[in-house]
C-alpha cells in the first residue's frame, strides 16, 4: 500500500498523469481506492468520454452511446463496431468510464493531521499551494507549506508569486514529489523537501517525518548575482572562463544536443520561447546546474572562480 501511495504522489506531481482510470484502479489491491478516498489523496473526477475497447485486440478507443432504460431509468452503454462484422453491437460497462484525480487539498488535510501544526490550514493557490501551519523544527518555529508542481515550468510565477509564501519569516516547503528550481529556492530563501521522501502510509495511517528534514537555508554563493533571464551564449560570456564566440556557440550546441538526447536536463525556461528568439533561463538555475553539465560535457567552459 505504501508503494502505491508514493506512486500516487509522484503521479500527482506530474501534470499529464495525475488522473487514474477505472481500468487502472481495478488492478489496485483490495480496499486501496476507499483508503485513498478516505485519506483524501484522490477524489472522483469527471467520467471519461472514451474507453479502451476490450472486445478484440485492436486497442481502439471508443465513445459508447449512453441511454436510459425507460422502466428503470438506469443508464446503459452500447457501441456498434464497424471494423469487425462478427462483433457488431455490444454493451459497454459504464463503470469503466469512472476516473479519479489527485487532490492536493485532500493531501494537505492528511499531512496536517500527521504533523499537527498550529494555525489554520489555508489554501493559497488552488491545487498548487497550501499553508499547513506552524511547526517547531530543531527548536525553531517554521511556517510549513505544501506545494504541488514545484518543478513545473510555471512554478516561479505561480508559487513565487504567492505573497503569503514570499513574506513568510522562516518558511519550509513540503513538495509533493519534485524539488523547486534553484532560482525559486534562492528568491524565496526557503528550505524544501519532497513529501515522497519522508512520508509512510501503513495500517495505522499517514506518518510524515519532518524532524531534521529541513536544513537551515544557507546563502547561495551567487546570492548577490542578479537572477535575470539570460541566454546560454550570454551566460558563458559573463560567468564562465573566457572562450571565443565560435567556441561558445559550439558548446551551446553540444549542451542542447545532450539535453535532446537525455544526457542532461536543462532548467525550466524563464519565459516561453518566442519564434526567432533564443531560449532564456534564470541565471541562478544555470549557475546551480553548470557543474553537473561539466561532469557530462568536459569541454564546457568552467565557471569563473
Amino acid at each position: 500500500m505504501n508503494d502505491l501511495f508514493l506512486g500516487i504522489l509522484k503521479r500527482g506531481d506530474s501534470p499529464a498523469a495525475s488522473v487514474f482510470t477505472a481500468d487502472e484502479v481495478a488492478h489496485w489491491p483490495n480496499g486501496a481506492l476507499p483508503r485513498f478516498l478516505s485519506l483524501g489523496v484522490v477524489r472522483e473526477a469527471e467520467p471519461a468520454k472514451e474507453v479502451l475497447c476490450d472486445e478484440c485486440e485492436d486497442g481502439c478507443w471508443i465513445k459508447p452511446r449512453i441511454r436510459c432504460k425507460p422502466h428503470t431509468g438506469k443508464a446503459v452503454g452500447t457501441y456498434f463496431c464497424r471494423r469487425h462484422e462478427d462483433i457488431g453491437s455490444f454493451k459497454v460497462d459504464l463503470s469503466r468510464m469512472r476516473r479519479w484525480a489527485f487532490s492536493l487539498a485532500g493531501l494537505a488535510k492528511a499531512v496536517s493531521k500527521a504533523v499537527r501544526p498550529t494555525g489554520k490550514l489555508t489554501e493559497l493557490a488552488p491545487e498548487r499551494l497550501a499553508l499547513l501551519g506552524t511547526v517547531k523544527l530543531d527548536g525553531k518555529n517554521r511556517e510549513l507549506f505544501l506545494a504541488r508542481g514545484a518543478a513545473w515550468p510555471d512554478a516561479n510565477d505561480v508559487l513565487g508569486g504567492v505573497v503569503r509564501l514570499k513574506t513568510a519569516s522562516h518558511p519550509a516547503i513540503l513538495t509533493v514529489a519534485g524539488m523547486p528550481s534553484e532560482s525559486l529556492l534562492s528568491s524565496l530563501k526557503v528550505a524544501a523537501r519532497p513529501l515522497a521522501e519522508i512520508a509512510t502510509l501503513d495500517e495505522k495511517g499517514l506518518h510524515v517525518s519532518i524532524e531534521g528534514a529541513f536544513p537551515d537555508v544557507e546563502p547561495r554563493p551567487w546570492a548577490d548575482i542578479p537572477n535575470e533571464p539570460i541566454t546560454l551564449d550570454k551566460f558563458m560570456e559573463k560567468y564562465c572562463e573566457k572562450r571565443t564566440p565560435q567556441l561558445r556557440r559550439s558548446r551551446r550546441r553540444a549542451l542542447l544536443a545532450a539535453a535532446w538526447h537525455g544526457t542532461i536536463t536543462m532548467p525550466a525556461l524563464a519565459a516561453p520561447r518566442k519564434s526567432g528568439q533564443p531560449n532564456r533561463y534564470y541565471t541562478h538555475d544555470l549557475l546551480a546546474a553548470w557543474q553537473g553539465f561539466l561532469d557530462e560535457i568536459t569541454d564546457l567552459p568552467p565557471l569563473l572562480t
